[in-house]
């Protein structure tokens, strides 16, 4: 389910596709009334889990907390617009919560 845009901002959610030992990672994110001239989006793995591909995006960091960041044709959003990004792991993708903030 996608939340409502946030005012001003973006919201992102998440929707999970896994398997023994990995996962794949679709990410909705939806700006706010504002709109965006760009987005980030971080998401805390589950221990033992890390990154090891990714598109649409721009990946910083493989475990832990992972920020990922627009790329230059899918920053810039009107208020309401969905993009979306990927991205591909090992160990489990369980509980991964997004958050998302605009520029």
């Amino acid at each position: 389910t996608t939340p409502p845009p946030t005012t001003g901002g973006c919201s992102a959610s998440v929707s999970l596709n896994s398997w023994n030992g990995g996962f794949v990672a679709s990410v909705k994110v939806t700006a706010g009334s504002a709109g965006t001239n760009g987005w980030n989006v971080s998401v805390t793995l589950a221990s033992g889990a890390s990154v090891t591909n990714s598109w649409s995006a721009t990946a910083s960091g493989s475990t832990g907390t992972v920020r990922f960041a627009n790329v230059d044709y899918n920053g810039r959003l009107s208020a309401g617009q969905v993009t979306e990004f990927g991205f591909q792991g090992t160990g489990s993708g369980a509980g991964l919560t997004p958050t998302c903030t605009a520029s």
